[in-house]
């Protein structure tokens, strides 16, 4: 800190009084009794008080409050018009040593009873005709007096009472300002502050007794002290004008003049209003907002040309009033000078909100001169703090580390952006927190206001950014000078655009008449937020369009951003201020031209200039009579509604089975369980052997179900074209459907799972290494030696297209290796040894050659593969490869098995609180209730019994995990290991934990619990980092900094396998950065500071990336700005209270019990239903009742889910709302409902059936009955509109919000008619896709996108698709 400049007012220590407010002001009535104070009025109006009358009078109310118990220290509301009446009752106050609590007249009565409450005050004075006012008004409990109760002559002989006690560290009043909660916060200023203050700003100033001031402020703006109580202290005249005349900028300066006043204490707004100099000012002090000076040059002097002392004060009302002055002097530039007699101030590093989070205040950085940063004040003006508000106090009043005695031990922050100029002069240059961003880039309006003020015909001005027509834009407003021919808006653009960058230059300038004001005399710039803007505008020093494609893009760039001029050399983000929504916007704009239908964002991104941009689109323009013609209409079969029901119909028969198939796995050993624990003497040890059992040979038998149902409905399918809804449609579904609900889990990335395949029908080679890998048609798949292939990778050899199902044949060669992400359509091939990387998207017709690299959506070649690169496999033996078998089987069986024991410990803390008080038997021996009413009831008893127990169930699943990873199985780490070795077999195994533990601890992904359980798994994760359903991440290879955001499914970090040996490197996200949903993170990435990486983006090279990056698209693009989410305070996003923690805490652990609950309940009713059944060996029965029950706890889950949907959240649509609020919470935990309860048990089963699209509609969607719906992802139903006859692949998502910048932004997403939507498509929020739109798989289709009518796209983000012939 030691270049730090600490700019230190003169030492007047004889400024320092011990004393109170009442003893300045009795202390000059005492010398000066006769001396007029107050004058009120003129003419015939006119009333006046000498210092003496003054005195009498107010000491006359203060015994009457004295009487009343109000003593010093107390609080008293002070609510009375202005006039005489008002400053007497405010000295009383005084007189008494208690504070007063000012109200402006028309504050509205519930904020008084508010502020009242919240300081504890005793009283309230108020005017005779306001005491119908406070009894209508609820809450307010003090006593309450009014003027002529307190004026009233006394008794002949009363003796006064006089205050006693009272100390100079006592409050002297209390102002309340607004506060960013909604609720005033008040801050109190002690006697000893405010004296101090009177006598350090009058020994600049000079008022003296000779003087006669005006008195126009209201008492509850705190620069009222300046007029009143600095006459007080020197003995001068007060002059209030009547208030018809205060507000008249004419008739006030003609009464100032009559009156004789020699000191205007005003806002520079007020004295620009004054239509005519008033010569007999000889000072006038400005203050609270910030000075033009242009307003200098005109008041300086007076009319005759003398010279007039003219000052700018500058303090908030924390630091009492004022703390600086500058005496300004015309032509030289405003500044809020320097610091007040026994004062301080220093700049600072600004801090961030989010440094308060621990609950410890960071170090402060002193700044030196010229660099901008932080305004803070010392000295002995300093308050304590604002009244019950200690964490808002803690962050804003800090110890002061510059300390030099004993009256400038504290500091406060003023939230006010400065600098000091070389001349020691300290230049205010407007908010820290009136930054606005603005198209990516942060903005201080001050510094657009302090230029514009400099501009010839400007005086006082206002900018604000304003949302016009869904556009963010810049609006100067100014009141025109009368010293100067107003300005012209075209030269003020180009002045600005001299001094400022294009983004800060306004779009729009609006002259005003007077601007509007507060009852403080502050701008009102609520008011100018919804102010009508005048319809001219001009957009000057544009260049002329010469080509077709210019005068396309110049005129969409106009209504993106009016008002700025267009030139072929601006940069479309660093110039003009485009983001990532801009892009898509202008793109959209573009496409609306039949010519520039084919125009994509990334010609935006990679091109940049608008001249470079008008010729990227003119390469690609279309002829006219091409543009006209469109493109042809693709084939597109349209079905009945007859064929449609009548395959919805067969598929209604099937899908009871389907469930069947599924609840047996955790019906049957529900069922075992209860089954040997029905008589005191049964063993609870060998019925959870018994259920051990029942669980094992339930989940194998899923397989050998699945089997068998694939063949015998099936069999081998054939490559072609089929109708939908048709025969072979059918068999195909019913068959994905059954493979569909195996555990596949269990054997992915083992030896077992090319044995699965074979048996399926698929032809897979030797040695290969098989991920999590999705194939829709097992029939058409062959394999070569040697392959490797990734997790989440989706195989779509069948999909929906035109009316049609496509099945297609993939051929993948000997050593090819796919990397995780990946989509891989039929009809393709890969050759030998072709490498496609994460992330990749291979559509129909594509082949990849032989050692190539491919990389993308669309994969393309990126370079050559080198099999020599890789070390020789190491091959396994017949013996090693059965061994290493049976270790895969057992240990899969083992840890499903072992995560399924936890459900034990709950059944048993049910049986115990399931007493026989709450049995529900003997009410249906009774007949009280008949059976269906005893299900009920027992359904009812068993989910409140099972609330506690489901966190119990959690909690054994959690602590499982953790006891398995550390006890049992090693530490990962960097390096490289064949997948024969028992590394390999380790990192396994862990996978199996995650997998086996996520049916348990799916709800606890999305919640503020999923770091610490990542945590327990090994991974090293920071404070406030958010963590949805990563997948693959090896989690001592994982590290996530402090405040990072990692969205839903994205894969992080997961092993690369390749030529039969693993490869684990460590992964990094650091601080603040954030990674959107479906991501591709690559092992071994290392992403910095404060990067964002879009939806469905893969990671670049570490070497690429830079703190503050954004990332889109596969292959990645850096994006140079993107829209922020601004205007929301940290405690909301990155820092919240230790409540609103606690409170999200409990929401959440609700949302994780419930759907657990849900199934356990239903569980036991439908087992002890049942039981009856089993007990007469009515298997058949059993079966069948099981069946039924569980469709119908399917349906009545998704109805449970609809429901709270609908009470929870009613109706989403356009909004955005930070993370840290009970909206979020809600629609997160309506979220993790129907992903937990409706999906698994009832919407996964519907898929590719005509009866989802209804169910989705239930839940708020406008689908129509026609559609093909492969995919349950989407959220916020309300938001998606799909046309007739579209299709919807599998893993396609129309993705309604985002958590950009920790805030929740959802808008709707628009799919018009007959669309194709191919595999893992995504349409993010505010995005239009137009009728007969084919997308190919893995597109990204941008928020703010419109893709035209009858168009193909393809690519991340989509880009017009390209027509393939032979290898892509």
């Amino acid at each position: 800190m030691s270049d730090t400049v600490v700019l230190r007012g003169p030492e007047r220590p004889d400024l320092l009084h011990h004393e109170v407010l009442a003893d300045i002001f009795e202390a000059t009535a005492a010398a000066h009794p006769e001396q007029i104070a107050l004058i009120e009025g003129q003419g015939e109006t006119l009333r006046q008080r000498s210092y003496a009358e003054l005195d009498a009078d107010a000491s006359r109310a203060a015994h009457r409050l004295i009487e009343a118990g109000i003593r010093p220290g107390d609080m008293v509301g002070l609510w009375l018009p202005r006039g005489v009446e008002l400053l007497t009752l405010q000295l009383a106050i005084a007189k008494t040593g208690a504070a007063w609590l000012p109200f402006d007249v028309e504050t509205p009565t519930e904020r008084i009873a508010t502020c009242l409450d919240d300081a504890n005050a005793k009283a309230l004075l108020i005017a005779q005709r306001q005491t119908h006012l406070v009894k209508a008004q609820a809450g307010i409990s003090a006593q309450v007096f009014s003027d002529a109760a307190l004026l009233a002559p006394l008794p002949a002989g009363t003796a006064l009472r006089r205050r006693e006690g009272a100390q100079s560290g006592h409050p002297a009043y209390v102002i309340y300002t607004s506060g960013s909660t909604g609720k005033p916060k008040g801050i109190a200023i002690t006697q000893g502050s405010i004296c101090h203050f009177l006598r350090s700003e009058n020994a600049r100033l000079g008022v003296h007794r000779g003087d006669k001031v005006y008195q126009g402020f209201s008492v509850a703006f705190d620069m009222s002290f300046e007029e009143i109580w600095i006459s007080y202290l020197v003995g001068a005249t007060l002059w209030l004008a009547p208030r018809e005349i205060a507000g008249d900028p004419e008739a006030l300066p003609r009464a100032l003049i009559e009156q004789q006043v020699t000191v205007l204490h005003a806002v520079p707004t007020l004295l620009a209003l004054f239509a005519q100099d008033v010569p007999n000012l000889r000072l006038i002090n400005l203050g609270g907002e910030m000075c033009p000076e242009s307003l200098v040059a005109r008041w300086a002097n007076r009319g005759d040309g003398d010279p007039r002392q003219m000052f700018n004060t500058y303090g908030p009302t924390e630091a009492t009033v004022s703390a600086s002055l500058a005496e300004l002097r015309a032509g030289e530039p405003v500044t809020i000078g320097t610091p007040l007699p026994n004062y301080g101030l220093v700049v600072v590093r600004v801090i961030e909100a989010d440094s308060f989070a621990a609950g410890t205040a960071p170090a402060l950085v002193g700044l030196p001169q010229g660099e901008v940063g932080e305004l803070c004040i010392t000295g002995p003006g300093v308050a304590a703090g604002y009244l019950g508000r200690p964490d808002l106090t803690a962050e804003k009043f800090l110890p002061n580390p510059w300390a030099q005695g004993s009256h400038d031990t504290r500091l406060y922050r003023t939230g006010d952006l400065a600098r000091i100029d070389e001349h020691g002069q300290i230049h205010c240059l407007g908010r820290a927190d009136d930054q606005v961003k603005i198209r990516g880039f942060r903005v201080e309006l001050g510094e657009i206001e302090a230029v514009l003020a400099q501009q010839p015909g400007v005086g006082t001005t206002a900018v604000l950014l304003r949302q016009d027509e869904g556009i963010d834009q810049l609006v100067a407003f100014y009141v025109p000078t009368e010293i100067a021919p107003p300005p012209v808006h075209s030269a003020l653009r180009a002045s600005l655009a001299e001094r400022l960058p294009p983004y800060m230059v306004p779009a729009r300038f609006e002259a005003l008449a007077e601007m509007p004001r507060l009852t403080s005399g502050k701008i009102d710039r609520k008011a100018l937020k919804v102010q009508q803007l005048s319809s001219a505008m001009d957009a000057s020093g544009s260049d002329l369009p010469e080509t077709p494609a210019e005068e396309v893009l110049f005129a969409a760039l106009a209504q993106l951003f009016p008002g700025q001029s267009i030139r072929r050399g601006l940069d479309f983000f660093s110039d003009l201020g485009g983001h990532s929504l801009f892009a898509a916007r202008l793109t959209s704009l573009l496409r609306a031209d039949a010519r520039f239908a084919r125009a994509t964002v990334s010609t935006i991104y990679q091109q940049r200039h608008i001249g470079l941009i008008a010729d990227a689109l003119q390469a690609v323009q279309l002829a006219d009579d091409e543009a006209a013609a469109g493109v042809a209409q693709r084939p597109f079969r349209i079905h009945s509604a007859w064929r449609r029901w009548r395959c919805g119909a067969a598929q209604a028969v099937a899908i009871p089975l389907l469930v069947l198939i599924k609840m047996a796995q955790w019906l049957a050993p529900f069922f075992t369980y209860h089954f040997f624990t029905g008589d005191e003497n049964d063993s609870v040890g060998f019925a959870v052997a018994m259920s051990v059992l029942a669980f094992a040979i339930a989940t194998l038998a899923e397989f050998a179900i699945a089997w068998a149902g694939k063949w015998l409905v099936a069999g081998r399918l054939k490559p072609g074209r089929y109708p939908l809804w048709g025969w072979t449609y059918f068999r195909w579904w019913f068959a994905d459907r059954l493979v569909e609900a195996v555990p596949i889990a269990m054997i992915t990335g083992s030896s077992l799972h090319p044995l699965w395949l074979r048996a399926l029908g698929a032809k897979v080679g030797l040695e290969t290494n098989i991920g999590s890998m999705t194939v829709r048609v097992p029939d058409l798949l062959v394999i070569g030696d040697g392959v490797s292939v990734g997790n989440a990778v989706n195989m779509e050899n069948a999909r929906v297209e035109g009316g049609e199902l496509v099945l297609g044949r993939i051929a993948i060669g000997n050593e090819v290796c796919i990397g995780s992400y990946v989509v891989v359509e039929g009809n393709t091939r890969l050759e030998d040894w072709a490498h496609l990387e994460g992330q990749s998207a291979l559509a129909d017709g594509m082949v990849q050659p032989a050692r190539s690299i491919w990389a993308g959506s669309p994969a393309r070649a990126v370079g050559e593969f080198d099999p020599a690169s890789l070390p020789p496999r190491q091959s396994a033996g017949r013996l090693r490869q059965a061994l290493e078998m049976l270790v895969f089987l057992a240990g899969g069986l083992l840890v499903a098995t072992l995560f399924f024991m936890p459900v034990f410990p709950t059944f048993m803390l049910i049986d115990v609180l399931d007493v026989e008080a709450i049995s529900v038997r003997p009410l249906l021996e009774q007949g009280v209730v008949d059976a269906g009413g005893a299900f009920v009831l027992r359904l009812l008893k068993f989910f409140v019994l099972a609330l506690p127990s489901s966190l119990v169930l959690v909690a054994c699943t959690v602590l499982a995990a953790a006891l398995v990873r550390y006890l049992f199985l090693p530490r990962t780490r960097a390096g490289t290991w064949s997948v024969h070795s028992g590394r390999y077999l380790g990192k396994w195994l862990v996978n199996q934990i995650q997998e086996a533990s996520l049916s348990t601890l799916h709800g606890i992904y999305a919640t503020v619990y999923s770091s610490t359980w990542y945590r327990l798994l090994g991974a090293k994760v920071g404070r406030q980092t958010e963590l949805s359903t990563a997948l693959g991440v090896v989690p001592d290879m994982l590290t996530l900094g402090d405040e990072c955001f990692v969205a839903d499914a994205v894969m992080l970090g997961d092993e690369l396998i390749d030529g039969g040996w693993m490869t684990v490197k460590p992964t990094v996200v650091s601080r603040r950065s954030f990674i959107g949903n479906g991501a591709y993170v690559p092992d071994g990435s290392t992403i910095p500071e404060n990067v964002l990486i879009g939806v469905m983006t893969a990671v670049p090279r570490n070497a690429d990336m830079q703190s503050g990056d954004t990332w889109l698209g596969a292959p990645a693009i850096n994006l140079p700005a993107r829209e922020v989410a601004q205007g929301y305070p940290e405690h909301l996003t990155f820092a919240p209270s230790a409540w609103r923690r606690v409170a999200r805490g409990l929401v959440e652990a609700v949302r994780i019990a419930v759907p657990h609950a849900l199934v356990i309940a239903v569980g036991y009713a439908i087992v002890l239903d049942a039981m009856p059944l089993a007990s007469e060996e009515r298997w058949g029965a059993v079966v069948l009742e099981l069946a039924i029950s569980g469709v119908l706890f399917g349906v009545v889950a998704f109805f449970v889910v609809a429901l709270f949907k609908w009470l929870a959240i009613r109706r989403y649509g356009k909004t955005a709302v930070p993370m840290w609020t009970p909206f979020v919470w809600l629609s997160e935990a309506a979220t993790n409902m129907y992903e937990g309860m409706a999906v698994p048990n009832f919407l996964r089963y519907l898929r590719g059936t005509p009866w989802l699209p209804l169910a989705m509609n239930l839940m708020g969607c406008k689908i129509a009955p026609s559609v093909y719906l492969d995919t349950t992802d989407i959220t916020e139903h309300d938001c998606v509109t799909i046309g007739a006859h579209s299709e919807l692949n599998a893993l396609c998502c129309p993705q309604t919000h985002l958590f950009e910048d920790r805030v929740m932004k959802i808008d709707h997403v628009s799919i018009g008619s007959r669309v194709t939507m191919g595999a893992r498509c995504t349409v993010l929020y505010s995005a239009s896709v137009g009728d007969d739109v084919q997308l190919g798989p893995l597109t990204l289709v941008m928020k703010g996108e419109t893709l035209p009518a009858r168009t193909r796209w393809e690519g991340a983000p989509a880009a017009p698709a390209r027509r393939r012939t032979g290898v892509a």
